[in-house]
């Protein structure tokens, strides 16, 4: 099979392939306004009008590849560790998250593969991909289970996503997404995308910390997020929403279902795909809006809101306060405090606009000030 990803015009219905191709039967039906939305195909094979609707130069793809992996020559003639710095930071789950950071030079490389794969190969995502993606966020996956008033919800995690991910298996999902998979049907074309996939590793998996690992786990879970998608659509007798945030599944429904169900169905996809990553069962979770239902660092609360939580709000509240009386005492705040205060701010706004606009207001009308403008005085004042 081959899978065909075309950006999905939010103006009109989520087309059937032969719409897209021959604008067959096209209606005018306002769908949404998300300009992000893809829509992906299942072919078993190209005919020659598709070829031909879609204008890929098979021959200049493999021509960008080779040229980028003869610039590259040099950084595959020393060991892969040395174009790399290796650091921990802290996990939200707890813990610490290796990253390793290509050097500067490595670092110009992928940028400039990635800028091959997304310009000349036009790589995209599969709808239900959320992480990674321009003007796409966390907030942006959990919208999509709350426009379907979902009440039950569960969340799937996978073991060691990036670092599992195999060259072997890179190659064989890029052979099945369009236009990789023509590329590699020729003998030259698979070494060249392989020895620029090659380029991508570290340690036999996808390093965390550079600017193409996201994209390429994108691309190659494409086949796999359809599956779930198309399954989960109508999954004995329900319909599910499904969403994948990098490593994080999260399925959810109108009505109690059986997660271990789903969990089951997930893993037999994965083998499917003789994927060498697993759900970390251990990390699975099922809940109701009725109760804490926490996913990808928000809540969905029983009137189907989308929101940070009341703890938070009141440790944002006491921030704010706090910032204000030390002000006006002459006490200053440190820029970096004030930096993670002002991006509080801006990532609460994103979950509760008008909430967090009103806690700012009252705030500063208790005190007689402008909070925002104090803040923005505050960042741009010299050190």
């Amino acid at each position: 099979m081959t899978y065909i990803t075309v950006r999905q015009s939010p103006m009109y219905h989520q087309m059937t392939l032969e719409e897209f191709l021959f604008q067959d039967n096209a209606r005018d039906v306002l769908l949404n306004d998300n300009t992000t939305n893809t829509r992906t195909y299942e072919v078993p094979f190209l005919t020659e009008y598709m070829e031909r609707k879609f204008r890929f130069d098979i021959h200049h793809l493999v021509e960008k590849l080779r040229e980028f992996n003869d610039a590259t020559a040099s950084l595959r003639s020393v060991p892969r560790h040395s174009l790399y710095e290796e650091f921990y930071i802290p996990k939200r789950s707890g813990g610490l998250r290796r990253i390793d950071a290509p050097c500067p030079e490595l670092m110009d490389a992928l940028r400039r593969l990635k800028t091959i794969f997304e310009e000349d190969f036009r790589a995209l995502y599969h709808t239900a991909a959320f992480a990674y993606v321009k003007k796409r966020s966390t907030i942006d996956a959990v919208k999509r289970h709350q426009a379907n008033e979902s009440r039950w919800y569960a969340k799937y995690d996978l073991h060691n996503f990036f670092g599992s991910t195999t060259l072997d298996f890179m190659i064989r999902q890029f052979s099945m997404v369009y236009p990789f998979s023509e590329v590699v049907k020729s003998e030259d074309g698979l070494l060249q995308l392989t020895t620029a996939l090659e380029l991508a590793t570290l340690d036999g998996g996808l390093p965390q910390g550079t600017p193409i690992s996201p994209l390429i786990t994108n691309i190659m879970m494409i086949p796999i997020d359809y599956k779930l998608s198309n399954k989960l659509r109508n999954f004995e007798k329900q319909r599910f929403v499904y969403t994948r945030y990098a490593d994080d599944f999260l399925v959810s429904s109108r009505y109690d279902f059986s997660y271990r169900e789903i969990e089951k169905l997930m893993v037999d996809t994965l083998q499917e795909f003789g994927a060498p990553f697993s759900i970390n069962t251990k990390k699975t979770r099922y809940g109701s809006t009725a109760g804490s239902n926490w996913n990808l660092g928000v809540l969905v609360n029983a009137d189907n809101e989308i929101t940070v939580g009341h703890q938070k709000k009141r440790q944002f509240k006491a921030m704010l306060t706090s910032y204000v009386l030390d002000r006006r005492n002459g006490t200053a705040w440190d820029k970096h405090d004030i930096q993670i205060m002002e991006g509080l701010r801006s990532y609460y706004r994103m979950v509760e606009k008008d909430t967090i606009d009103e806690i700012v207001s009252k705030i500063g009308t208790k005190f007689g000030v402008d909070i925002p403008a104090l803040i923005k005085e505050d960042l741009r004042a010299e050190p």
